[in-house]
């Protein structure tokens, strides 16, 4: 009788012992071995809450009010916008949010005041989140730079819906008149900072892009140097006026022990 409960004994304390292996093989299996990631909840953009027209008459809009960061809200990092045509001394292609509000910046952003109404709007729908607008632009507007503008633009926009709404992925604006009254003086209007208006009259590179970055990153470092070299010049100036002081002293104390000693 004790040996059979001594074997009944055994037998419970194996399979106890077994008991806790299997769980610590599992608990290690949890902690240590690779799982595969949580699957994430896929979030798809609904469809449109907003018509494509809609967003072009807000457009229109911003730029009748001189908004350039209203402006540029339509566009996206990889934007394209290309202007062409009679633009004045802009024509160029501009990529991206940033270039884009350049072009605004230098010509909306440099008028005082702005009359745009829109034309002939048409737009071709390739999906419900994807379609093409295209309508007439007629701007008046008294500009800082070129005085009296009249231009009229042929406007091309594809526009995509995302999970930021609407926006411009192309965008071509063909100027098909352009007039500023400065211009059309004879030596042109008042020199500025970006001085493309008289470039374009010249016979010269209009690329705002290139000549504009070019003049905002150079010019820090132009002026660094230059008064870098100023300061330069400064500091030998006072070296040599300070030695040429001492070379005096020494020479007047040399002329009085001169003096003495006859």
């Amino acid at each position: 009788m004790s040996t059979a409960r001594f074997g009944a004994g055994r037998s419970k304390t194996a399979a106890a012992a077994v008991a806790v292996l299997v769980v610590l093989l599992a608990a290690g299996a949890y902690l240590f071995l690779p799982r595969a990631p949580p699957t994430q909840t896929e979030t798809s953009v609904g469809p449109p809450t907003v018509q494509v027209q809609t967003e072009v008459d807000q457009m229109l809009a911003d730029l009748n009010a001189r908004d350039v960061d209203a402006l540029t809200t339509f566009y996206g990092p990889t934007s394209v916008v290309h202007w062409s045509g009679n633009t004045g001394g802009l024509s160029g292609l501009y990529t991206g949010a940033e270039s884009i509000r350049l072009i605004y910046a230098t010509s909306v952003g440099k008028t005082t005041t702005m009359d745009a109404n829109l034309s002939d709007y048409s737009q071709k729908v390739f999906s419900p989140t994807h379609l093409n607008a295209t309508f007439v632009i007629h701007m008046l507007a008294n500009s800082s730079e070129v005085g009296t503008l009249t231009a009229v633009i042929n406007a091309s926009q594809e526009w995509n819906w995302g999970g930021s709404g609407w926006q411009i992925s192309r965008e071509n604006w063909a100027y098909t008149y352009f007039d500023g009254s400065l211009i059309d003086l004879e030596h042109g209007g008042p020199s500025t900072t970006f001085p493309q208006w008289q470039y374009s009259l010249k016979g010269g590179n209009p690329d705002l892009v290139s000549e504009k970055s070019f003049e905002w990153h150079a010019a820090p470092y132009i002026a660094s140097s230059v008064y870098a070299l100023l300061a330069g010049v400064g500091a030998i100036a006072s070296q040599r006026l300070a030695r040429g002081r001492g070379r005096q002293a020494v020479d007047r104390q040399e002329g009085a022990r001169s003096e003495t000693g006859q």
